[in-house]
């Protein structure tokens, strides 16, 4: 087992990558339990950076903090970005997920294995990392194996993704911040002084509409899910933001 865990990250600067224009959508529950379909969330307009992991590989932690800290906060809109970290083969059960995840301090989103995704995204090496988003549902990013040398170009393809179109068709409107995010009962919504708010699901389709009181948005009769928010000032100013349902 030992000489197969080296081979496998010795494989992440051996093997090249099979290189993908289009990502490989799934439909599946995290290991809290919360149902995704790939494709749906990225129509959405939320960029998806997928990290296949393998259980005992240090470099995989390491890509996950190097995510997590320097990453995701240097890109363009942060709200609109998901880590999602998966087991790299289906023998990865969500306890491992689950406990790998807290060993490690994350709170960002797992999945137990789905080999599909390590074909799909280049082979054997772990941590490999793709960035997806748009809805034609590209590949911006895919790398077998993970440098911090390589952060700015993921970076840049997050920026690249978050910038193209989205399904929801959005106005050039002040992007707002939503916190917390996931939330459960209450969003604050800040970037302006909003006074009215109108939920949209994932189609497009208007679930409900109402006043903001002091920033804050009661969601807690929706669904679980993924939502954009269109707001409105008293002088007809406009915004507009994603945010997650649990």
């Amino acid at each position: 087992m030992k000489k197969l865990f080296s081979f496998l990250l010795a494989s992440a600067f051996t093997l090249s990558g099979v290189a993908q224009t289009t990502a490989l959508d799934f439909t599946a529950n995290d290991c809290d339990g919360v149902p995704h379909n790939l494709f749906t969330e990225l129509e959405a307009g939320d960029v998806v950076v997928i990290e296949l992991v393998m259980m005992g590989c240090a470099p995989c932690v390491t890509s996950a903090n190097s995510l997590l800290t320097n990453v995701l906060p240097n890109v363009s809109d942060a709200s609109r970005v998901k880590l999602y970290s998966i087991g790299f083969t289906n023998a990865i059960t969500c306890t491992q997920m689950n406990s790998w995840k807290s060993a490690n301090s994350f709170t960002h989103t797992v999945f137990a294995g789905m080999s599909a995704q390590t074909t799909h995204y280049g082979g054997m090496g772990m941590p490999t990392i793709a960035v997806v988003g748009g809805e034609d549902h590209a590949v911006y990013y895919s790398e077998v194996g993970h440098s911090d040398s390589n952060n700015p170009d993921i970076i840049a393809a997050i920026n690249d993704a978050l910038n193209a179109g989205v399904g929801l068709n959005e106005q050039a409107v002040t992007v707002a911040g939503i916190n917390p995010n996931p939330a459960h009962d209450m969003i604050t919504v800040t970037g302006g002084a909003w006074t009215k708010a109108s939920v949209l699901d994932t189609q497009g389709r208007e679930v409900f509409a109402g006043a903001l009181v002091n920033g804050r948005l009661a969601i807690g009769q929706l669904p679980t899910g993924t939502y954009m928010v269109r707001l409105v000032d008293n002088t007809g100013e406009q915004g507009s933001a994603r945010f997650e349902k649990r």
